[in-house]
This record gives structure tokens, C-alpha cells and sequence, in this order.
């Protein structure tokens, strides 16, 4: 289950949003195979540990984004 980001996640390298991007993409892959070996490990509660980790790796980069983006605004503001 991924989620819409609002502007879409980039792929040019060049773009300023590169290397936060990224970053999220990464962040889903972790959770994504956190959430994968939970169903094929014994120990639940380590399963738990690793999901929410990834979790809170995935936010953390989503707000990084939220930050560049309101950086990047304020910059083409200051640049008109």
C-alpha cells in the first residue's frame, strides 16, 4: 500500500526533491519487507519492533519533505 504524495514523487536525478525522495522510497521498501518478514518470522514481538521502526523511518522522511518543500517555496518567494 503505497501512498500519493502532492507533487509526485521525482526521478530525475537533477531535481531538487531528488535525494528526499529517495529517501521515502527507501523508507516504503524497509517497511514493506519489515512487514513481509513478520509473516514468515517466529518471533512476533521482534517483527512488531522492526514494523515500527520502519514506520517511524517513513514519517520522519515524509516530514523531511514537507520541510524541503516548504523551503523550496519560500525561496522561489524570495526570488520574485
Amino acid at each position: 500500500m503505497t501512498k500519493s504524495y502532492e507533487p509526485p514523487l521525482t526521478t530525475n536525478p537533477h531535481a531538487p526533491l531528488y535525494r528526499v525522495d529517495k529517501g521515502i522510497r527507501a523508507a516504503q521498501q524497509r517497511l514493506d519487507a519489515a512487514i513481509d518478514a513478520k509473516r514468515h518470522h517466529t518471533s512476533q514481538n521482534l517483527a512488531f519492533e522492526v514494523i515500527k521502526e520502519a514506520r517511524e523511518g517513513l514519517k520522519k522522511s515524509e516530514q523531511l519533505r514537507a520541510l524541503k518543500i516548504k523551503e523550496l517555496a519560500q525561496r522561489a518567494a524570495e526570488a520574485d
